[in-house]
């Protein structure tokens, strides 16, 4: 039987409606297919995902607790050997929020390749391609929310009214959306973090309002697990929603990411000879 090909908004011959190998398929995704496909994501590498995040936190929680003990240690006064240890535990367990969120977006890079093309993975190789990536991924993190957030900080802390401050909040959100793109690109790609934010503004541009669709469902309802694990459980639905929340957001934002490539760049065509 002969099989009808079309084309696709980006360009190149794909059988129309293929199905993916993996969570998706190898077309232009609409919104609906990157959010069943982020659901799908979880199903099938939810395990394998935790697992990597989960021995990620270990090992920085190793490290906190040695800097920490090895500042108290190292202070000349047993008297103020609690107080040094706590003002060491307090910066150090910001750094770990901070690592925590870089190895969940490095993560989800590394598992977006497998995942669109129905590939198993285990939690130590995902680990072992996440980590060198990290850092990478931090800096496109920090300097996107020094891009959008950045200004408004600025003003604020000069004593500038919030009133006053209002109206910038529709730009820094415009920066926001089109920065976010950039951790998944730093990860994927291997860029740099001002390389990765360059990545990210020419895949938005042109799809800024699809861009909020698809990544504001994602945080709002991150958000509201978080909230609703430390209200039910305590302590330990806060450090549940610390394993398990932080790499959902970045999963619809990577299938955003490789969505925008396959209408740009062939994506599909690359995963279909790789499947």
């Amino acid at each position: 039987m002969a099989m009808h090909h079309g084309t696709h908004p980006g360009g190149g011959w794909l059988p129309p409606g293929r199905p993916g190998p993996g969570v998706v398929p190898l077309r232009p995704l609409g919104t609906s297919d990157i959010l069943g496909g982020a659901l799908a994501a979880l199903r099938r590498y939810g395990g394998p995902l935790c697992g990597a995040l989960l021995l990620g936190q270990l090992m920085a929680g190793l490290l906190v607790t040695a800097a920490a003990g090895a500042a108290t240690l190292a202070s000349l006064s047993p008297r103020s050997g609690s107080r040094v240890f706590v003002w060491t535990l307090f910066p150090a367990a910001g750094l770990f929020l901070l690592f925590t969120c870089a190895l969940a977006t490095a993560l989800i890079a590394a598992l977006l390749r497998p995942a669109v093309l129905g590939r198993p993975v285990t939690a130590p190789g995902l680990l072992l391609a996440a980590l060198p990536r990290t850092p990478a991924v931090l800096g496109a993190q920090l300097l996107a929310l020094l891009l959008a957030a950045g200004p408004l900080a600025v003003l604020l802390a000069l004593g500038v009214p919030p009133l006053a401050v209002l109206p910038l909040t529709p730009v820094a959100l415009w920066l926001g959306v089109l920065s976010s793109l950039a951790p998944t690109a730093a990860g994927y790609e291997r860029l740099g973090p001002v390389a990765a934010l360059r990545r990210s503004a020419h895949l938005v541009r042109g799809a800024w309002w699809r861009a909020l669709a698809v990544t504001a469902p994602a945080v709002v309802f991150t958000g509201a697990a978080g909230y609703g694990l430390l209200l039910w459980f305590g302590l330990p639905g806060a450090l549940s929603a610390l394993v398990l929340l932080p790499a959902f957001p970045q999963l619809p934002a990577g299938l955003l990411y490789v969505d925008r490539r396959i209408r740009r760049e062939h994506l599909a065509e690359a995963f279909a000879a790789d499947a």
